[in-house]
């Protein structure tokens, strides 16, 4: 049910997407919406939630631990946005994107199940690295906010605004790699010292 609404919103919009039509589409009927969901809008977080899990599940299964800082960093910033820069990511965030001025509850669900969950994994990341001596003290949330505005930079939203513009990977690659390494600069590692 909620990939047949998945892609019933990315072609309708949640206003235009009607309970009747995701039973026609994905069987059931509303009754089973209502026990499942409560409503339309439920469906939609649970669309959302479903989207933004795909996305969080990968990031949370990487296996940092074993590498050496940058290599690691490298690792989860070339994951985070190949995931990030897939067509149907793109869709999802531009659908979710674009409900959220009727619907302000669900941008919050998007923000923290999305963003907010990523920014978890990483930070927990850092504040490990901290304990270990491999990462000066500070911050680890604000550390992971900084990682991932340099590596995120302006992808996202480039892909959402210029329509069928797709990152190809060798410019992924080297965009990761030069954010990575301004970010250990920025805490005052040399990135040569953390191969």
């Amino acid at each position: 049910m909620i990939d047949a609404a998945r892609e019933l919103f990315c072609e309708h919009g949640l206003a235009g997407t009607t309970l009747e039509m995701i039973t026609a589409e994905a069987g059931g009927s509303r009754r089973t919406i209502y026990e499942l969901f409560g409503n339309k809008d439920g469906v939609f977080e649970a669309v959302i939630r479903d989207c933004t899990g795909r996305v969080t599940s990968v990031m949370a299964g990487l296996e940092l631990t074993d590498l050496p800082l940058r290599a690691a960093l490298i690792h989860y910033g070339e994951t985070l946005m190949t995931l990030l820069t897939t067509p149907d990511t793109i869709r999802y965030m531009r659908l979710f994107l674009g409900e959220v001025p009727r619907f302000p509850k669900l941008g919050k669900v998007f923000y923290e199940s999305g963003l907010m969950t990523g920014r978890k994994f990483i930070a927990s990341y850092f504040e490990r690295q901290m304990a270990e001596g491999n990462f000066p003290k500070a911050d680890p949330k604000q550390a992971a906010v900084f990682f991932s505005s340099l590596v995120k930079a302006d992808y996202d939203i480039r892909q959402m605004s210029y329509i069928d513009w797709e990152p190809q990977a060798k410019d992924l690659h080297s965009h990761v790699i030069a954010a990575v390494d301004m970010f250990l600069r920025g805490y005052g590692i040399d990135p040569q010292q953390t191969r």
